[in-house]
């Protein structure tokens, strides 16, 4: 998934201190269920572009990492207590 954000007319530059992230360097984080990937893919003195690039692995989405204090999905969504409203 891709989340950008574009700013434009004066100062545009300034669009990388209000989100507290250097324009001129990449980063990437570690997340339960995947990476996320900072950068900037237009700066200019008239229009900056600020991107978020999210890596998600569906399954690490689900079952949560191992080693990792959440839990995922599975103990939200569960099919078993709507099957017995199937066959009655």
């Amino acid at each position: 998934m891709l989340l950008t954000i574009t700013m434009t007319g004066e100062k545009t530059q300034e669009l990388g201190y209000l989100l507290y992230k250097n324009p001129y360097r990449a980063q990437s984080f570690e997340m339960s269920f995947g990476k996320a990937y900072v950068f900037y893919p237009e700066i200019s003195d008239a229009k900056t572009t600020a991107a978020l690039l999210l890596d998600i692995n569906p399954l690490d989405l689900a079952r949560g990492k191992q080693g990792s204090k959440d839990g995922g999905l599975f103990d939200y969504v569960n099919d078993r207590p709507f099957l017995l409203w199937l066959y009655l």
